[in-house]
């Protein structure tokens, strides 16, 4: 009986040892998500409060989503979608919390998520990625704010759409979208393409 017990003590110390491993493999793994997403955040939040001290509220160029999309597209969805959420929540906890901040943090987690999909490092590709996903953005944010509002779905997708083209609702910039959606797209071609080729 003695080696038969043996035998079970062995495979025992191996079950337990590979266990302690993978515990250790996971702990590792979540230590490195949550340092990725809170230096991703520190970026985002840092660079929309910066923007914010020099320029205001004047609106060109999404911050948050980039660096959601970017983060998203390079350490994956955990990340995108953390990035998104937090970089909003932690931002507007000193610009101003709102209900724009679940609808805003939201849709950028859910953009930040899809990103993790997104492998290209094509500068054109990115563009015109980062442009559809930036322009989605802007929609259903809009969309969903006027909504709440007390607006009509179709009322307020309309605005929404013509918001991004002609100042509505107190805006006074012509194509304030079209500027945002170009801009945020064209920092992050360069960008992720320039960061990947570090990398590689």
């Amino acid at each position: 009986m003695a080696p038969k017990n043996r035998v079970i003590f062995n495979n025992y110390d191996v079950y337990a040892e590979s266990n302690l491993k993978n515990n250790r493999d996971q702990d590792k793994s979540m230590s490195n998500v949550t340092a990725q997403i809170g230096i991703w955040t520190a970026l985002a939040v840092s660079a929309r409060l910066g923007k914010h001290a020099l320029l205001g509220t004047f609106q060109f160029v999404n911050l948050p989503l980039l660096f959601t999309m970017i983060s998203g597209s390079i350490y994956g969805m955990n990340i995108g979608i953390g990035v998104g959420f937090l970089s909003f929540l932690v931002s507007d906890t000193l610009l101003g919390l709102g209900p724009w901040t679940i609808v805003d943090g939201s849709l950028s987690a859910l953009i930040g998520g899809v990103w993790s999909g997104i492998s290209t490092r094509d500068r054109i590709s990115l563009f015109i990625l980062a442009y559809i996903s930036t322009f989605f953005y802007d929609v259903m944010t809009s969309w969903i704010l006027y909504m709440l509002l007390g607006f009509s779905p179709l009322n307020a997708l309309i605005l929404g759409v013509i918001g991004l083209f002609l100042p509505v609702a107190g805006g006074g910039v012509v194509a304030i979208g079209p500027m945002t959606e170009a801009s945020t797209a064209l920092l992050l071609s360069l960008i992720l393409a320039r960061i990947e080729g570090k990398f590689s």
